[in-house]
């Protein structure tokens, strides 16, 4: 028998795994290849993903610590605009009383000035007194616009000078018509001619009065009679602040937000009255009730936003009491505080979204990062593993070319021999297709539900088919 020829198929892959062992060794051991060059101030991989670690929980403390500082901050911004709004209220209060005491006392004089107005027109001047009858007339038309007055007090006189008799109509009569004869002529010897009209206080069986009058001089300066009307002043005060409270806006058009309505009988949607904010109360100096709105004791003992203006006059001055209803509170409160609170709050949500987003930006930067070091870290394995494959490939194959040239060996364990090689160069196309790593995308099931990839399925040429044709057991 001849030498045994070393069939082709073995020697072309023992050529391929030789050149694969090269290519990989130098791969590995070669410094100049571009993709290994590592600059020598170039943080290594454990060091930045640890900075990128502390650079996320830094961010996300932070995030805590400034959504803390924000919300204790808008708290605090909205309790002083809470405050803020509180001291509002509590000044409007006063405000309103102010205001409706004032007009009511506005109103009073004027009323005063209309029903005296022949007196004073005629004092002082070379013309005729009026006659108390003109005084009547203009007196019944003024309270008469005021509304329906059950006062039978209300009455007029006329107090002569010289003779100290006294001239009454309507409710001036009898032992009334006497007390204000008496209270009235005691202002004789104080009035000149510079004197104005004025009003006084007068108590009569337990009850307030008020007497308005206006002194009547003649061309030379002395004093003729004294004109004047007087009333019940709680009756007449409870009907004209009754009007006023209906026909005055006691808080500011702005302050409320929506405009007012000055017809009570014609209420339209979004017309804002008096009646429907306030509670209000008026009393004179010794605590009598001249007039009052519905509900107003339990809305003054109840509201947390009063307040109390005392007016003087010479008649003894009124004391007004004003209370926000609680129901009216939260249409009073201004629409600038409303904005700042509506803003903070939107603030306080961008200024969150904003911190979660660069958390979650940060986050997402290190486990890309963490991905990227894990897919290096494969890339070298395979590159390792490639290497030490080839190198026991080599040796396989260099063992198996040297058995196959011992004359001893049978039919049986040439059979052998050739599935030792077949198995070799599927392991040498298995390495080869772990260096086109992105064309491994076939995964298959594995074990458990998991997932694999197929390294048998992907396209490459048959090692055997290419260098030896048809697979075949070696000639012997």
């Amino acid at each position: 028998m001849g030498q045994p020829r070393t069939p082709t198929g073995l020697n072309h892959s023992l050529a391929a795994l030789m050149r694969i062992h090269v290519c990989s060794s130098a791969m590995a051991s070669d410094p100049q290849k571009p993709g290994r060059q590592r600059a020598t101030w170039t943080l290594s991989a454990h060091t930045l993903s640890n900075t990128r670690l502390a650079l996320v929980a830094c961010t996300l403390l932070a995030t805590v610590a400034v959504l803390l500082v924000v919300t204790l901050e808008a708290r605090s911004a909205q309790d002083a605009l809470e405050e803020a709004a509180s001291y509002t209220l509590r000044d409007y209060s006063g405000y309103a009383g102010r205001m409706l005491g004032a007009d009511v006392l506005r109103r009073f004089s004027e009323q005063r000035a209309a029903i005296l107005a022949p007196v004073t027109g005629t004092s002082g001047r070379n013309a005729s007194p009026p006659a108390l009858s003109e005084i009547t007339a203009l007196g019944e038309q003024s309270f008469a616009e005021l509304g329906v007055i059950n006062d039978s007090s209300l009455g007029y006189f006329r107090l002569s000078a010289a003779s100290g008799t006294m001239e009454g109509a309507r409710g001036i009569t009898g032992n009334f018509a006497t007390r204000v004869t008496d209270t009235v002529r005691a202002l004789t010897r104080t009035l000149t001619a510079s004197s104005p009209p004025g009003i006084i206080a007068l108590e009569w069986s337990g009850d307030a009065y008020s007497i308005s009058y206006a002194p009547h001089f003649d061309v030379s300066g002395h004093l003729t009679d004294i004109y004047g009307f007087a009333y019940t002043r709680n009756r007449v005060v409870s009907v004209m602040a009754a009007r006023v409270f209906r026909e005055v806006p006691l808080l500011p058009v702005s302050f409320a937000g929506v405009r007012w309505n000055y017809d009570t009988t014609r209420v339209q949607v979004g017309e804002v009255t008096n009646d429907s904010l306030l509670a209000m109360r008026i009393t004179d100096r010794r605590g009598r009730e001249l007039w009052k709105t519905r509900d107003a004791d339990t809305v003054l003992a109840s509201s947390l936003y009063r307040g109390r203006s005392v007016i003087s006059t010479n008649a003894g001055g009124i004391v007004v009491e004003a209370a926000m209803r609680p129901a009216a509170e939260p249409s009073l409160i201004p629409s600038i505080v409303r904005r700042a609170q509506r803003w903070t709050l939107r603030g306080l949500i961008a200024l969150a979204l904003l911190l979660v987003m660069v958390s979650l930006l940060a986050l997402r930067g290190e486990r890309l990062g963490a991905h990227a070091r894990r897919a290096e870290a494969m890339e070298q394995l395979a590159l390792g593993i490639r290497h030490e494959i080839n190198n026991a490939l080599a040796s396989v194959l260099l063992n198996a070319e040297l058995l196959h040239e011992e004359n001893t060996m049978t039919e049986e364990q040439r059979e052998r021999l050739e599935a030792i090689v077949e198995q070799a160069e599927r392991m040498r196309k298995v390495v080869q297709r772990l260096e086109n790593s992105e064309k491994l995308n076939v995964l298959v099931p594995y074990l458990n539900e998991g997932l694999m990839v197929d390294l048998s399925t992907t396209r490459e040429r048959d090692p055997v088919q290419e260098f030896g044709g048809t697979r075949r057991a070696p000639p012997g």
